[in-house]
């Protein structure tokens, strides 16, 4: 076994990296909001309903990455796949959006803009691998760990309030943002 692949075995480590590089990820998507300071570019020639679903999109990966940092931090099973798949989810946001694939605006992409986007293509990257030694490494000692309450599912009325919470802010950001991107 090398040295790198014992250092990455680190189960702090791993746990630490991959919140770290969650709250990274969040953090410079939430800036990209459209009709904020970054991102200016108009979509008002893409469908409404792409345009919405594909905020809806973004703001779920951005919310859900938040709420990962918990489950990482616990060692829930299942967290580090879920950290992976938005650590990919990252990654093809941003790339699609530097090839010009989708969304495709006829307005120039501000350098902050551009400089964000590039910066959150690579901070996806280790977000991946760190999350894929948490997947080999951690699920197997941690698959025992189990949380009756979790279980449970949204019984508490805390669980509850966030989650209305959380849906109440994700769609007042969705709702924002799309009307942002089509210059209403």
């Amino acid at each position: 076994m090398t040295t790198l692949s014992k250092f990455f075995q680190a189960t702090n480590f791993i746990r630490y990296g991959v919140i770290a590089f969650l709250t990274l990820s969040s953090g410079l998507l939430t800036t990209l909001i459209p009709g904020g300071l970054i991102e200016t570019r108009s979509f008002a020639h893409i469908n409404p309903w792409i345009l919405g679903s594909f905020n809806t999109f973004l703001t779920t990966l951005s919310l859900a990455s938040l709420l990962l940092i918990y489950f990482v931090w616990q060692g829930y099973r299942g967290a580090f796949v879920a950290s992976f798949i938005s650590g990919l989810s990252y990654f093809l946001v941003y790339v699609l959006d530097l090839g010009h694939l989708f969304p495709v605006s006829p307005d120039a992409m501000p350098p902050v803009l551009l400089a964000i986007e590039v910066l959150g293509t690579i901070i996806s990257l280790p977000l991946m691998l760190i999350s894929g030694f948490g997947i080999k490494n951690n699920t197997k000692q941690l698959a025992q760990k189990q949380n009756p309450q979790l279980d449970r599912g949204l019984a508490g009325s805390k669980q509850v309030g966030m989650a209305i919470g959380i849906i109440l802010i994700g769609m007042g950001i969705i709702t924002f943002a799309t009307r942002s991107a089509m210059g209403l």
